[in-house]
């Protein structure tokens, strides 16, 4: 089957796709995991060749927090979000970033046992503040 040509529509989709991605801190690979999808597809994403179903994009703008007409073609949504503070990924740090993108590729049972951990951890600390204060 002949490879099908890109429209400037699927670039232009693609070219924001990765403008939003890197702004966020993501690699592609972090994206494809977050999606429970193949890195190459996300990258076909990217790279126009090939369009996200309609679900597979509102998970897609919702991870980005942005929105279909952001990604469709007008920006002003998405560097509205980007300048206003208002992007879920914008302002985290390195660490913060990776730490979120590699909790939402986990299975539910990964999740809950990291959370049982973290909840321990916390507990622990907090009893060593209020120990502190006395």
């Amino acid at each position: 089957m002949p490879k099908r040509k890109c429209s400037e529509i699927d670039k232009n989709v693609g070219r924001r796709l990765k403008q939003y991605r890197v702004a966020c801190g993501l690699t592609q690979e972090q994206v494809a995991s977050v999606l429970n999808i193949n890195r190459t597809t996300y990258t076909k994403y990217e790279t126009g060749v090939s369009e996200p179903s309609h679900d597979l994009l509102r998970r897609i703008v919702s991870l980005f927090g942005t929105d279909f007409n952001s990604v469709l073609g007008e920006k002003d949504g998405f560097e509205g979000s980007v300048y206003d503070a208002k992007m879920p990924m914008f302002n985290l740090t390195k660490d913060e970033q990776r730490m979120v993108a590699g909790y939402r590729s986990f299975s539910d049972e990964e999740k809950a046992e990291l959370n049982a951990k973290f909840d321990e951890i916390l507990a622990e600390r907090n009893r060593k503040l209020l120990e502190n204060n006395d």
